[in-house]
């Protein structure tokens, strides 16, 4: 068969309860020692037990663990847990692109997961319209990962907005957190466990 003859990876269909039919993830419960990111090839040969790979990146960096889902596995396989990718969602986006986005990073995770990966759900959301689907296919009580990376003062009320519905929809046992500590996100405890990551900016 032509190499990219299953463009839109039809090869694998995975069961939805939401109308627009983005798949279901289970529930995940570890919490990653460390956050390794995906283009980072000597933080993948050499991760430890507990490494999680993460996708908080430009998303051309990782956009091959769609286009081509079996190359892409052999990081995330190698470190043996990942978060999802984080496909980009943005204000302003059309929201038909911004549904196949989080389509996208759903049947990833689900992908890794059929091959021996252990997945945690990234989650990211626009605006408030973007609610119907942004937290669509997570399971009640999981571990999720956030980024506070790109979250500017102008829009720290919008994202505590939809950081608050997450909440409230899912109930997470924990929130992973990429980037720096936003007041917003530290009142969280005592609701849930909220583990920081510091970003690559922030380390010394």
């Amino acid at each position: 068969m032509p190499g990219n003859w299953d463009r839109l990876n039809t090869r694998a269909i995975y069961p939805a309860t939401h109308e627009l039919g983005i798949p279901d993830l289970p529930a995940a419960t570890d919490v990653p020692a460390r956050l390794v990111g995906y283009n980072s090839r000597h933080g993948c040969e050499n991760a430890q037990p507990g490494d999680c790979i993460h996708f908080f990146l430009d998303d051309y960096r990782f956009e091959v663990v769609w286009n081509k889902p079996e190359r892409g596995l052999s990081r995330p396989a190698r470190v043996g847990m990942s978060l999802t990718p984080d496909f980009s969602l943005w204000r302003g986006m059309p929201p038909v692109m911004q549904q196949w986005q989080v389509y996208r990073s759903r049947w990833c995770g689900l992908w890794m997961l059929d091959h021996g990966v252990k997945v945690i759900p990234t989650i990211s959301w626009s605006d408030e319209a973007s609610y119907t689907y942004a937290f669509a296919g997570i399971a009640p009580q999981s571990v999720v990962a956030i980024a506070t990376v790109g979250v500017k003062p102008g829009s720290y009320d919008m994202f505590g907005r939809g950081l608050q519905v997450m909440m409230n929809m899912l109930e997470p046992k924990a929130v992973l957190v990429y980037g720096r500590r936003l007041p917003v996100v530290d009142d969280l405890q005592g609701f849930a466990d909220v583990v920081y990551y510091p970003s690559r900016w922030e380390k010394t």
